[in-house]
């Protein structure tokens, strides 16, 4: 895998270390799901789906870890497992619930897509701080049709070329925020 896409998995990483320890564990990733949905206070039921359904990507981010002597993941047990399950249908099928439970989340005034202001929020949401980077552009990029609103299929088809795409030109590698050393 080349040094760019590592570079992406670490910025991931970064962004959903929020305590700094250099790991995440399934508590963390349990905690990110039910964050995210207080901050847009989600029914009780909501927030423990999403929280559900986070747990299940984590499990899926494990596969290349020990689960037993050390359930942490770290950069190179996910550059593992994405390497492992590139494109894989239950991989995507977990990423997809947690992409859609957060997305019918940030769609604040319920019409089916995002608007600027509601994808804006969603960087302050996974710890980019305002000001780091042109949230406008990173939109921009993401919707293709140019309309001025992102689908679904946009966010998600965005997602996923920040995972799996090696395309260093590709402008969804700002999907999480600006890139990390």
């Amino acid at each position: 895998m080349s040094e760019f896409w590592k570079r992406k998995l670490r910025t991931f990483l970064h962004i959903l270390d929020f305590d700094k320890d250099g790991y995440i564990s399934e508590m963390d990733y349990a905690n990110m799901g039910r964050d995210f949905a207080d901050a847009y206070n989600a029914t009780p039921e909501k927030r423990d789906d999403l929280a559900k359904d986070f747990v299940s990507v984590w499990k899926k981010y494990m596969k290349a870890g020990d689960m037993e002597k050390e359930p942490r993941l770290t950069l190179p047990v996910l550059v593992e497992s994405i390497r492992q399950q590139l494109y894989d249908p239950e991989l995507m099928n977990c990423a997809s619930r947690v992409m859609r439970g957060m997305f019918e989340l940030m769609d604040v005034n319920q019409d089916g897509y995002l608007q600027p202001d509601e994808h804006k929020a969603f960087f302050a949401n996974v710890g980019v701080p305002e000001g780091r980077f042109d949230e406008k552009a990173a939109f921009d990029a993401i919707d293709v049709n140019g309309d001025g609103k992102l689908s679904f299929d946009e966010f998600i088809a965005a997602f996923y070329d920040f995972f799996f795409s090696q395309d260093e030109s590709s402008p969804n590698k700002f999907f999480f925020g600006p890139l990390v050393d």
